[in-house]
């Protein structure tokens, strides 16, 4: 498998929008890997991991459109994660009717689904058209699903509070990849999971919104946190010396620049760092 980073911030991106701060100052002129946008992913090319208000943008700087995207999986209905202001563009007078797949599929929660509904008859969008175009497929800890010859697990975030949110497993073709961001410290119960269905992670990406500082907040990690959930899983069996370590989903308020968090990041606590563009193989 192949994920590429298309964004790797939290909601206010770096630089932010209406920021001034120091870093947001260094990323305006440094550009390149300290301009960070909101965290979305994209396995092979065609399975969407989240759906937030960057997608068109980040599409564009690929150099293509959504043509090829049968199926998404989305973590929360955070707005930096799922924009519904895009789910009219398939209408069929915009696009639908010449895309390659007549409808796309969103899989989540049926908590997000229920949100979802509520927001289009909140804000008057044409429902029969949401149904016709999209089609939306409830899932729950710990049961694999099949999406597109993925074999996709969603488990349990700490986040997004009382919403039921997610980090997935990936699995294809032997490989698997561990999407975990837009998290705090989640449970041991995600571990046990893993262990007890004989799981191999090849590449355990975690959320690192909080950089190398330390914060009460419950929703997000550090790279303290990261670390120690991956020597969780280390003593799991689940992790090993062939497993890739990547921090991912970056906050202004980690207060460094990309060369930074990787100093520290590899030197203290032996996980590489993700920018936008990013291209892994596992």
């Amino acid at each position: 498998m192949e994920i590429l980073y298309m964004g790797t911030a939290a909601e206010e991106r770096i630089p932010g929008m209406f920021c001034n701060c120091e870093l947001c100052q260094k990323a305006l002129k440094l550009g390149g890997k300290d301009i960070r946008t909101r965290a979305q992913a994209l396995i092979d090319g065609t399975l969407l991991v989240d759906f937030g208000s960057d997608t068109y943008e980040h599409f564009i700087r690929e150099g293509r459109t959504l043509w090829d995207i049968h199926s998404i999986l989305l973590t929360h209905s955070h707005p930096d994660h799922l924009s519904l202001e895009v789910f009219s563009s398939r209408y069929h007078w915009m696009s639908a009717e010449t895309c390659k797949y007549p409808t796309l599929k969103l899989y989540t929660s049926q908590g997000v689904i229920d949100k979802i509904w509520r927001v289009v008859e909140a804000r008057g969008l044409e429902k029969e058209m949401i149904e016709k175009y999209w089609e939306f497929i409830p899932m729950e800890y710990f049961q694999p699903i099949d999406v597109d010859g993925y074999t996709v697990t969603p488990l349990p975030a700490r986040h997004a509070v009382p919403e039921q949110a997610f980090v997935f497993l990936i699995e294809k073709d032997g490989k698997s990849i561990f999407y975990g961001n837009d998290t705090g410290t989640f449970g041991t119960e995600v571990e046990e999971w893993l262990a007890d269905n004989n799981k191999h992670i090849d590449l355990l990406s975690l959320d690192c919104t909080k950089g190398d500082v330390e914060t009460p907040y419950y929703g997000h990690m550090s790279m303290s946190q990261g670390r120690a959930i991956a020597d969780r899983f280390i003593a799991k069996k689940v992790v090993d010396e062939r497993t890739k370590l990547y921090y991912t989903h970056f906050a202004h308020g980690c207060k460094m620049t990309h060369d930074e968090l990787a100093k520290v990041a590899k030197e203290k606590y032996g996980f590489e760092i993700t920018y936008d563009g990013f291209r892994l193989k596992v």
